[in-house]
């Protein structure tokens, strides 16, 4: 038989190639132990392979005899590695010892508990590349902050929410029945609207409302229920005697009817008759709903129910304090910059008398108004409790346009001095009423709980007519 050299396959492999093969083993989840580089004399040029050897331990300098294992200098992967499952199992070990996750519903209650891991069990070797670590080095704080992190998101991927018990269709639709009435008395409309106007949208039908209930109907605040009603009203300046003495109409977005107002002859200040009748009885007291006065120059106004002026009062005759008008709303305007000429838009100011929680309106008879009315209790500013105060939303200046513009939800489509939204000062984000032209003729009006139709309509009417040092 020929004789075969076995010496070339007995050729230890060239350092290269044993480096190639330690990175890769550097990764394994083994106990291997890596080699380490020889010194720079054995590393010199026509150094023997043999000089790539094991390091010594402090055993084996010593003289022990036996080679120890090695100890490595953390700066790897793996030992980022090492230490973040060493910080994770300290972790979940005392938790449960602790008992920090008795809260938790585990996904899977039929498997068993896990026991505990004794701390030395999980130590690794002290040759380990995981074993020691080099001072100053930033690896163990690194470690530590990812592993609390990845421990957080396995803590809420194990965590569960108990489920809830089934419920019938009847008790799904009694609470939904509820949950509305509930929203409904508060002014809430039931529906969710992203593209922000729930609020525009009307949940009560006028047309509704019989004949013989429209007087109440128009004195009373509107439905809490009803969320946003939306009218319009119609100017008439068509005929001779209606050119300087225009006459209004105020009817719902579906033409129903709701009452008229013209403004009256033969008066020092501007003075617009109310009633519910389309022929425009005047002061008939079957149709006459109130009346709209303003003071000489304009800027303040007051709308009155039926009755007797205060100041026309003859106890002699029997007439008492049940025979006087009720002051229903309080209007004022001043202008926003004062100067040789007014600039910018005009300031608004509303008063009620105040609407209590059950919906039931404060009644504000006086025989003093100078005193006692709406005007002079907002004035004092100490009579927050008998009644409600707006004003407007000011607009805000647009440079592109050129003026100062609103968001009326498209529900005002042309520019116009009149145009304006109520606010209250506790409530600046919700719009109590709007009003603003869409026509040369035709204007719209939106107004909600708490105040009235005859209401809305009196406020509209003051800011048609010419103001002196706000125009």
């Amino acid at each position: 038989l020929a004789q075969v050299s076995l010496e070339p396959a007995l050729q230890p492999c060239s350092p290269l190639a044993r480096v190639m093969f330690l990175q890769k083993e550097l990764f394994d989840d083994g106990d291997r132990v890596p080699l380490t580089r020889p010194s720079s004399s054995a590393g010199a040029p026509g150094a023997s392979p043999a000089a790539w050897t094991r390091p010594s331990t402090a055993g084996s300098a010593a003289g022990g005899g036996e080679e120890g294992e090695d100890v490595a200098t953390p700066g790897s992967v793996v030992n980022m590695r090492a230490k973040m499952m060493q910080q994770r199992e300290r972790l979940l070990a005392k938790q449960r010892s602790t008992g920090m996750a008795g809260s938790m519903v585990k996904a899977n209650e039929a498997a068993p508990a896990e026991a505990p891991t004794p701390v030395a069990a999980r130590r690794p070797p002290a040759g380990s590349p995981m074993g020691a670590s080099t001072p100053g080095s930033s690896a163990p704080f690194l470690a530590s902050t990812v592993s609390d992190s990845l421990l957080d998101e396995d803590n809420s991927r194990g965590a569960v929410l108990p489920a809830a018990p089934p419920v019938s269709k009847e008790e799904e639709e009694a609470r939904r029945r509820s949950l509305a009435q509930d929203l409904s008395e508060r002014g809430i409309c039931p529906e969710f609207d992203p593209a922000g106007a729930g609020d525009q949208r009307c949940t009560f039908d006028i047309g509704s409302v019989a004949p013989s209930e429209m007087r109440t109907f128009l004195h009373a605040p509107a439905p809490k229920h009803a969320g946003t009603l939306q009218c319009r009203i119609v100017r008439d300046r068509s005929g001779i005697s209606t050119k300087l003495h225009p006459k209004y109409t105020m009817e719902s977005d579906s033409g129903i009817f709701l009452m008229t107002a013209q403004k009256q002859v033969k008066n020092k200040t501007s003075n617009y008759a109310i009633s519910n009748s389309k022929n425009g009885g005047g002061k008939d007291p079957e149709s006459f709903l109130g009346k709209l006065r303003s003071d000489f120059l304009g800027i303040e106004w007051v709308a009155y129910g039926p009755g007797l002026n205060p100041t026309k009062v003859d106890s002699k005759a029997g007439h008492s304090l049940q025979n006087v008008r009720e002051e229903l709303v309080a209007v004022q305007y001043t202008a926003s910059k004062w100067g040789a000429t007014a600039k910018g838009p005009r300031k608004m100011g509303v008063v009620i008398p105040h609407v209590q929680p059950t919906g039931e309106r404060l009644v504000c008879r006086t025989l003093n108004p100078q005193t006692d009315g709406l005007l002079a209790l907002q004035k004092n500013g100490n009579a927050n409790q008998l009644i409600d105060t707006y004003s407007n939303k000011p607009p805000k200046w647009n440079d592109q346009i050129g003026a100062y513009v609103l968001n009326f939800n498209k529900r005002v489509t042309e520019a116009s001095v009149k145009n304006f939204q109520l606010i209250s000062a506790t409530d600046p984000e919700t719009v109590y009423l709007q009003f603003g032209r869409v026509g040369k003729e035709v204007f719209n009006l939106d107004f909600r709980y708490p105040i009235s139709p005859f209401q809305a309509f009196a406020m509209c009417l003051s800011s048609f007519d010419y103001k002196l040092g706000c125009e």
